[in-house]
């Protein structure tokens, strides 16, 4: 008896598999350098609504508790934060790695975060899937999956986090360097030849 087809989810009319993909991307570097930095459960809520929710689709109904002062615990959203900081940039580098980031992809999979999709013209790309009771850093990863499965040579080459500033962001040119455009001054970017290297002009 064959399996059945793969469930290949369509994007909404007028979206396109490359400009949804930047969506993801965008929204899970919004997380990474703004939302879990702060200690906010407003911002948390308003990206949860915002950013995440237009590109997670739901395929299986949950019921979720709005964030209110009454249920968050004082320093529990805190710990929740850092928590899933160190694991959302565990997951950004196994993507940036050659070999594990095709672990982080299989993962994703595996887990049900991410689905095929298709839009109009027959591009075929991959959709975050919001799960029952999900775990935020696997909210978080499922973005970056999405984007990851889709175009990979991207997090290999041009992912990089800011070493003064620790800001994450994808520039092929900062990557080789690791340090973001804002920062750049004062830092050289100029390597060191050794003498054996170094050739004088005119010379034979």
């Amino acid at each position: 008896m064959s399996s059945p087809p793969p469930l290949v989810l369509a994007l909404p009319a007028g979206s396109r598999v490359s400009s949804f993909a930047d969506g993801c991307r965008a929204a899970a570097l919004d997380f990474v350098n703004r939302v879990v930095l702060g200690d906010d459960k407003g911002e948390l809520a308003a990206w949860l609504r915002g950013p995440y929710r237009s590109h997670a689709v739901t395929l299986a109904r949950s019921r979720t508790r709005r964030l209110g002062a009454a249920n968050v615990l004082p320093g529990v959203l805190a710990n929740l934060l850092a928590k899933t900081r160190l694991e959302v940039s565990v997951g950004l580098l196994r993507a940036r790695d050659l070999a594990d980031g095709v672990g982080f992809g299989y993962s994703a999979l595996a887990a049900g975060h991410v689905y095929r999709c298709q839009d109009a013209e027959g591009t075929a790309g991959w959709v975050p899937v919001a799960q029952p009771r999900m775990r935020l850093a696997d909210r978080v990863l499922s973005l970056v999956a999405a984007d990851y499965l889709l175009r990979s040579e991207d997090y290999e080459t041009a992912l990089y986090t800011c070493s003064a500033c620790g800001v994450t962001e994808f520039d092929a040119e900062r990557a080789a360097v690791g340090i973001c455009r804002a920062h750049a001054v004062g830092h050289s970017d100029v390597r060191e030849l050794s003498p054996s290297h170094v050739q004088l002009v005119g010379a034979a």
